[in-house]
């Protein structure tokens, strides 16, 4: 009798089991796609703070993220790295940080060496 018992708690277990994998998989569906609604409107939020769009936007995320890499290769935290910068907002009108051939930090450190 024992056996039979066990076994019907098995079969409900079971049951039960895979009705709850059945509904996390749903669930993981929908939050697979909420999330990918989110991802995107975040971009668009990029794409409007900084006014640019597409291959520009990704442009100047990779040209900012290559430069945090070379400051962090070169030896500084993020707080030395956000250290560089004031808190004030840009002004406008004034040279557009996004342009086709941007100065970075590094230019005046090329400079100096190449002048030594």
């Amino acid at each position: 009798m024992a056996t039979t018992s066990t076994a019907d708690k098995l079969t409900k277990l079971e049951k039960k089991i895979a009705k709850r994998q059945a509904t996390i998989a749903k669930e993981q569906k929908q939050l697979d796609k909420d999330m990918e609604e989110y991802n995107k409107l975040y971009l668009l939020a990029l794409a409007d703070k900084f006014k640019l769009k597409g291959k520009d936007l990704f442009s100047a995320i990779e040209r900012e993220h290559e430069q945090l890499e070379k400051l962090r290769y070169g030896g500084m935290s993020d707080s030395d790295i956000d250290g560089l910068t004031d808190n004030a907002p840009a002004e406008k009108g004034k040279a557009n940080p996004y342009e086709d051939s941007p100065r970075t930090l590094f230019d005046v450190d090329y400079q100096k060496e190449s002048d030594e």
